[in-house]
């Protein structure tokens, strides 16, 4: 089972509550979760310490409890939901799209990879930011340590996407951002 899963809080230090800004006549964590809905993903849920959010999305939601730590909160909803394999997308990627998804999991599940990304921060990628998805085993989480990113450097097999032709995309992390978002709607 392919469990996809979207992260998201309201305590960004640059944009609080930025997941619940007006995007494609959704918050910009519900049209988040409708991508991943339209995607091959057997099941979706929403990851967060902020239960308030899960008024604001149409999909079953897991809860933190305590301090952030992604990979621990990843592996409880992977194992309630019996998953194989984990999609993750963070709600600040607003231009993420089912096809970007699909081609994703679907190099993954070719490449034989314990973790598959498109952009990583830490990581080489030529991807613009925005589409951000990364493609786990459920084995190779449970070595992941990352408290906000998923991968620090463990010893996995690791495939990356390439996606050079991506329009011009970005995160919205700023109200800056967040204004140049607009004015791409």
């Amino acid at each position: 089972m392919i469990l996809g899963i979207v992260t998201a809080r309201l305590r960004s230090s640059r944009l609080p509550a930025k997941v619940l800004l007006p995007m494609y006549g959704n918050t910009m964590v519900g049209h988040v979760v409708s991508m991943l809905n339209e995607s091959n993903v057997d099941g979706h849920v929403l990851c967060t310490p902020d239960s308030f959010l899960t008024e604001f999305v149409l999909c079953p939601s897991v809860i933190w409890q305590g301090e952030r730590d992604i990979t621990s909160e990843l592996r409880n909803a992977a194992k309630l939901n019996f998953a194989d394999h984990v999609v993750r997308i963070t709600a600040d990627c607003p231009f993420v799209t089912p096809e970007i998804i699909n081609r994703v999991i679907k190099e993954h599940l070719e490449s034989g990879a314990d973790y598959t990304y498109n952009h990583h921060d830490h990581l080489p990628s030529s991807t613009p930011e925005g589409i951000d998805v990364e493609v786990v085993t459920v084995s190779a989480l449970q070595k992941l340590r990352g408290k906000e990113h998923l991968y620090n450097g463990e010893d996995i097999e690791i495939h990356r996407v390439d996606m050079e032709e991506e329009r011009e995309v970005f995160s919205v992390n700023t109200l800056d951002e967040y204004m140049r978002a607009f004015k791409e709607l």
